[in-house]
This record gives structure tokens, sequence and C-alpha cells, in this order.
């Protein structure tokens, strides 16, 4: 009762649950379950899920969100897991104190996520195999960068990746469509 994460910690196993039912159906080539999201509201759990892991690590993460977004329809389990892969990949990449960017933005119609770390970032051979299964720099599973591609190409999006050794990598993943958009000029993420 005394542990600070307690709730989160509930939260999170159960959500684990249904992550693990949910990627064995997806990897057998099941349905996508797309629903209206509230992206504030998805953007503060990814964040509350990993907090006591930045805060061990000494990792400040910013995160970075309009006021309002437009409608979006995505699968909520499945971009939530693809953008904690991102989160804890940039954590992997820094050692000592360290800063990582999310930021969720709408651009030219469609819905960016952007994950930007000032780790040690990547030579040109990692970044030519990192979106395979088993490969990972970083002493993970190797399964996180594959499953990212996997979700964001199912839900008819795309996702590049900026890195320099010393200077850090940024990923943006690129889902299409938000309906009603509105006029409002996004500057692109720096």
């Amino acid at each position: 009762e005394e542990f600070e994460f307690w709730n989160q910690l509930k939260d999170d196993i159960r959500y684990m649950k249904f992550l693990l039912d949910d990627i064995s159906l997806f990897s057998h080539g099941e349905e996508l379950n797309i629903v209206p999201m509230d992206l504030r509201e998805f953007a503060y759990d990814v964040k509350d899920t990993l907090l006591a892991e930045f805060l061990q690590r000494h990792i400040v993460l910013i995160v970075k969100l309009d006021e309002s977004y437009p409608t979006f329809y995505g699968d909520p389990i499945r971009l939530k897991q693809a953008c904690i892969n991102l989160l804890k990949n940039a954590m992997e990449s820094i050692t000592g104190r360290g800063k990582i960017i999310l930021k969720i933005f709408v651009q030219e119609k469609k819905l960016l996520i952007a994950v930007k770390d000032n780790g040690c970032g990547m030579t040109e051979q990692q970044q030519a195999t990192m979106w395979e299964q088993g490969i990972s720099g970083f002493g993970s599973s190797g399964l996180g960068l594959a499953f990212v591609k996997q979700t964001v190409e199912a839900m008819d999006g795309s996702v590049i990746s900026e890195s320099q050794p010393g200077k850090g990598t940024r990923f943006i993943i690129f889902l299409p469509e938000v309906v009603n958009h509105g006029t409002k000029d996004y500057d692109t993420f720096h």
C-alpha cells in the first residue's frame, strides 16, 4: 500500500494481459481493433506506464501535445506498445542522465508521433538492420522495432528514423488521414 506506483502497476498488469492476447492474435494475421482515440489521454497513459523507469534511470521525458486534436481512429493497444518500444529503445541508448521527447501532432492531414533522444545514436549499419526481428543494439530481445514497423504498417502508416552516432536518434510514425483536420499550421518536429 505504501508503494508509490501501485495503481499504475495494477493498470500495467491489466494492459500486459490485453497486450499478450492482442500480440498473439496480431501475429496470426487477425484484424486490428480500430476505435476513436483520445490522443492526449493516450500520450499520458504511455508516459505513466514508463514513469517509474524514467525516474529510476534519471531520464527526463518531455511530452509535447497540442491543446486539441481532430478525431483519430487507431488501435490503441498496439499503438501504445509501439510507442513504448520506441521509448524503451531511446532509454537504452542513453548512458547517465538524458532527455527524451515524445511529440504527437498533426501535419498535412496525417498524425505524427515522434520520439527523439539524446542517446548514443546508431551507425549506418545498425540503421540498415534495425527493423529485422532478433536485431537489437542495446541488449534487448530485438523484437521491439520489428513490432513497431509491423504495427504501423498494419495501420496503413509508415515509420522513419534519423540517427547519427553520438547525436541521438529520432523516430517518426506517420499515420494516415485524420478526420476533421483543422487549418492550424504545425511545425515539423525538431
